[in-house]
């Protein structure tokens, strides 16, 4: 006949257990989410700096003159790219955290002034303020540059 040897049972080894790795599971699992929200957030920010950029590259000086639009400034130029080309594609962020700068190189002979001419290029930074979820570090700045050339 078979004997089972005597053991004791050893609930509290199994709570000690539990106290030391549940925390820990917890604490990564909420840090991979939100890390996984802050990699969401700087692939919109990228996305929108290429999308700027993209619109910029095809409405320059050509599109405005065969649209029979007046030339415009540079702060008319931003304020068309963020509206058409960057505003429409917002989704998951908040459009108060957003930043968008737009750059021309200068005329060739006349510094200063911006060259919004085919050939040119344009570049579009997007720069957002992110704050993690459950405020336990940041705001954290996620920035993108996209650079195209003008085409039209």
């Amino acid at each position: 006949m078979l004997l089972k040897p005597c053991q004791r049972p050893r609930t509290g080894a199994t709570v000690l257990e539990c106290a030391v790795v549940l925390p820990v599971a917890v604490f990564l699992f909420i840090g991979l989410v939100v890390g996984t929200t802050g990699v969401f957030r700087y692939q919109e920010t990228a996305t929108l700096a290429r999308e700027g950029a993209r619109y910029a590259s095809t409405h320059g000086y050509q599109y405005r003159k065969d649209a029979g639009l007046s030339m415009g400034t540079p702060d008319e130029w931003r304020t068309d790219i963020y509206e058409n080309g960057i505003k429409p594609k917002i989704v998951g962020l908040d459009a108060a955290a957003l930043t968008v700068t737009v750059a021309w190189p200068d005329v060739v002979n006349q510094k200063g002034k911006a060259d919004n001419w085919p050939g040119s290029k344009v570049d579009v930074t997007v720069r957002y303020m992110w704050m993690p979820a459950l405020y336990l570090v940041g705001p954290y700045y996620l920035e993108s540059t996209s650079s195209m050339p003008i085409t039209n």
